[in-house]
């Protein structure tokens, strides 16, 4: 299905696919994975006091990292500066951005008649909450697995203290013992997107956006465009790859775009130099003048018709209280394990073009729904 997905997006043959792991190493892991299913939840655990100041400590910085977009997505990339075998952390570090993307879209003022300020700010809380959610998730493994780094840790028992997926204890201490960042990689985009499947998405009201008829709009305007700066082909104006997500209510369908999302960043050199290049050079503010400054403008006193007016995410939103989420693990059925078994073969697609016909049509579509 997916790959029926990427055929038409891309208008290719169906994209192929290849194991993440060899056969062996594959029945090894699910094998372990599989007995994870049957073990008890411990979490009397008796800590010492140093473990416990650890522990506090990983909450007190991933608390403060958790404050906004901004901060979340600049933790990822110098996570990644540090340990630069987790990929994961670059990946995440450009999905953030387009999450900061997404949530100063809805101040944009290719927006200010599509939707009411009721509706705007609801669905900026939908999206600060799935963004919020997998940080507090993610963020204390990365910290974990770069201590564990720098002397002994018992890994497994700190997971469970930070209510992490049981599903995620035998990846660590496979990649710890034996690194392989495409293993890693595609495991912590399974339980990313699992745990926000079970833990917001089906048990807080933020799911309700999902079934509106808006989120499917703007999804077909190109709304959840996905995009990698990778080349500045001139000044103010950079090239654009990556994909337009569709059904994101399917978890299965979000796994597989993150899937999509890494082959294109790192199996591709051109691109992968170019989005490298472009972060250390621009740093994130949520604005889409970030990489398009011919097209777009942080500065509303000087927004005219030729430029979208594209806020930062400090002029557009007040940081939010992120609030616990129930401690459910989403880890309780082998068939999830299917998911480590392939990745696509990704192909380059420039999306320049595409993308921006969609801002077109969103100015045209704003100002039709102003007359009407």
């Amino acid at each position: 299905m997916f790959s029926q997905y990427v055929q038409k997006l891309l208008g290719k043959n169906p994209v192929k696919t290849k194991p993440i792991i060899d056969a062996e190493r594959y029945d090894t892991l699910k094998s372990h994975l599989q007995k994870e299913l049957f073990q008890p939840l411990d979490e009397s655990k008796v800590f010492f006091p140093e473990e416990t100041a650890l522990v506090k400590s990983i909450r007190t910085e991933t608390a403060a990292l958790n404050r906004n977009n901004i901060t979340r997505t600049q933790a990822y990339l110098a996570f990644y500066n540090r340990n630069p075998e987790v990929h994961w952390a670059f990946l995440a570090h450009m999905v953030s951005r387009n999450g900061g993307y997404h949530m100063t879209d809805l101040k944009s003022s290719s927006m200010t008649h599509l939707l009411d300020k009721a509706e705007r700010h609801k669905f900026f809380l939908f999206l600060e909450r799935a963004n919020s959610a997998i940080f507090a998730d993610a963020f204390p493994q990365l910290l974990l697995y770069e201590l564990s780094k720098q002397k002994a840790l018992p890994i497994r028992k700190y997971l469970q203290v930070f209510r992490i997926s049981r599903f995620m204890a035998p990846i660590w201490e496979s990649f710890i013992e034996e690194p392989h960042s495409p293993l890693l990689t595609t495991s912590l985009i399974i339980n990313e997107q699992r745990m926000l499947q079970e833990r917001v998405l089906k048990r807080t009201r933020h799911g309700e956006i999902l079934r509106r008829l808006d989120f499917q709009l703007q999804e077909y305007l190109g709304f959840m465009n996905v995009i990698f700066p990778y080349e500045n082909k001139q000044d103010g104006l950079h090239s654009l790859t990556g994909l337009t997500v569709e059904r994101f209510a399917d978890p299965k369908q979000r796994i597989e775009t993150g899937k999509f999302l890494y082959g294109l960043l790192f199996q591709h050199p051109v691109v992968f130099r170019g989005v490298s290049q472009f972060t250390k050079e621009v740093p994130h503010t949520g604005s889409r003048e970030d990489y398009w400054k011919k097209i777009y403008t942080s500065d509303p006193t000087t927004a005219k018709d030729a430029k979208v007016y594209s806020p930062t995410l400090h002029d557009a939103w007040a940081d939010q209280i992120v609030f616990p989420l129930p401690p459910i693990d989403w880890f309780s059925n082998e068939s999830f394990i299917e998911d480590l078994r392939s990745s696509p073969i990704t192909k380059k697609a420039d999306l320049t073009n595409k993308v921006l016909e969609n801002v077109k049509q969103l100015k045209t579509l704003n100002g039709m729904k102003a007359i009407f």
